[in-house]
């Protein structure tokens, strides 16, 4: 049998236990500063409960139910993977079969890896929302990278509206023509008011020029790319959403489950590389992403918005669009604003894009150290 691996296996439960007893100091009792008695690793105001209060009165509350409905069937799923291990080694041992017995051994710990997971999630989950943020950050996560998405879509919708409706009624004066057919000589005063008429359409025809080159087509693509932000949005918002609600139900437990069994293992260990990725990883990086983009994007848009509702309201749009520069310019509030898009396209797009690669790469590398991508190894075996 490998010592260095016994020590190293050791050496990790110690290591949680410690870290657990740190985590649920002070026993259970009650609650001070108006922070609720809690379950898990929240049980007083000397523990979690003081240092991240935001845990243990919410995501504490959702994952401790959704997990400790679904421990004994996993503890039976763990007991399980025992008793095959149990089997394996004894079979090896009868048999005298070094190989056979090998396998049998690295069999409990693949089991003990699944205890693991089983005892320990909500310490994890602790450690990671909790008192990690608590100490260095002082936020939640997921309650902070989704106030910051929906922030910026309240603004981005209604920079949107200020800058479509009057681009659109700018276009509706711009695409009228008025034309008079009179059948016969006209009289003088029918004549007078028929030139009058040409006249007003000239200019109508004349002014729709610098309208549509200095106000609507770049309101109709900026309109555009606000569009396609939000949609961005909305889908990194509910992105979010599922991975707060779904990754324990939908991939946790069935992953502890699968990876309890030899045939399954690799999918349970893809199983939970994906829900540690995604409940833990993913609302991380967003709440850190959108921290650095979130405040001048915010301003931008809420000035723009204000700004424009102010010079583009009713007949202003027409005159206000037709102006290149000044201070009631509405080409010029547009150039403003897309010159503030750089900041905006880094929180909707680039950062998500890099978090959602981040998460993958930490997905599969977790389900290769647990046996996930390569059925042959697993957790003790690779270290």
């Amino acid at each position: 049998m490998n010592i260095k691996r016994i020590n190293i296996t050791i050496a990790f439960f110690v290591a949680l236990i410690i870290l657990s007893q740190i985590a649920g100091a002070g026993g259970g009792g009650g609650s001070e500063n108006n922070v609720p008695q809690s379950v898990g690793y929240c049980p007083n105001q000397y523990s979690i409960s003081a240092i991240a209060p935001w845990y243990c009165s919410q995501i504490n509350q959702a994952a401790y139910k959704v997990f400790t409905d679904w421990e004994p069937v996993l503890m039976l799923a763990v007991l399980f993977s025992f008793m095959i291990a149990a089997i394996i080694f004894v079979a090896g041992i009868a048999a005298r079969n070094s190989k056979l017995r090998s396998y049998g051994i690295g069999e409990f710990y693949e089991a003990a890896a699944s205890l693991i997971f089983v005892v320990f999630f909500m310490l994890l989950a602790a450690l990671i929302f909790g008192i990690i943020p608590g100490l260095y950050i002082g936020v939640d996560p997921y309650n902070t990278s989704l106030t910051y998405i929906y922030n910026t879509i309240n603004a981005t919708q209604g920079l949107l509206t200020a800058i479509y409706n009057p681009a659109i009624l700018a276009y509706f004066y711009t695409s009228i023509t008025i034309e008079v057919n009179v059948m016969g000589e006209a009289p003088n005063e029918l004549g007078q008011v028929l030139n009058g008429v040409g006249a007003a359409s000239n200019i109508v025809g004349y002014l729709a020029i610098p309208l549509e080159i200095l106000f609507i087509i770049p309101a109709i693509a900026l309109s555009s790319l606000l569009v396609e932000g939000l949609l961005m949005l909305y889908t990194e918002f509910y992105l979010i959403l599922f991975a707060m609600y779904a990754s324990i139900p939908v991939l946790l437990i069935p992953g502890i489950f699968l990876r309890s069994i030899m045939p399954t293992r690799t999918v349970g260990g893809l199983l939970i590389g994906a829900a540690i990725s995604f409940y833990f990883i993913l609302p991380t990086l967003f709440s850190i992403a959108f921290f650095f983009t979130y405040k001048d994007t915010m301003q931008t848009f809420i000035a723009a918005t204000a700004q424009l509702n102010s010079i583009s309201q009713g007949s202003n749009a027409i005159t206000n669009g037709a102006l290149p520069n000044g201070q009631n310019s509405i080409p010029q509030e547009i150039k403003t604003i897309q010159e503030s898009m750089g900041s905006f396209w880094i929180s909707v797009i680039f950062y998500p894009a890099l978090i959602l690669a981040l998460t993958y790469f930490s997905m599969t590398t977790i389900a290769d150290l647990l046996g996930g991508m390569r059925p042959s190894g697993g957790l003790f075996s690779r270290i």
